[in-house]
């Protein structure tokens, strides 16, 4: 079947919409992907200002506490002999009296 000029005329009167219709699609699309960028960097940024509470840092801090409570006691026990001044044998301590006296500042 062959095509008429009076199909020619009707095709080319309807070219101006169809390449508006193309356009809107193309501008859409590149429209549609700088909205969806602009709504992740929003919720990237309200992430990082807001505060979450982290759930795993509860359990290791009841572990650390607990640890921290075991310890006590015998710590408390070093601490009281180190302050009447007997000292642990085996330790020798040494103790400069210019230490922190000097300071560099030469860089």
């Amino acid at each position: 079947m062959a095509i008429k000029p009076i199909d020619l005329q009707a095709l080319f009167l309807q070219m101006d919409k169809v390449g508006k219709e193309q356009l809107a699609l193309k501008e859409g699309a590149v429209l549609h992907q700088s909205i969806h960028g602009a709504v992740v960097q929003k919720q990237k940024d309200e992430a990082a200002k807001s505060v979450r509470r982290a759930e795993d840092d509860e359990v290791q801090a009841e572990a650390i506490k607990t640890d921290a409570e075991a310890t006590s006691g015998r710590q408390g026990g070093e601490q009281n002999r180190e302050e009447s001044g007997e000292e642990k044998p085996g330790k020798e301590t040494i103790k400069d009296p210019a230490l922190g006296g000097h300071i560099d500042i030469s860089g």
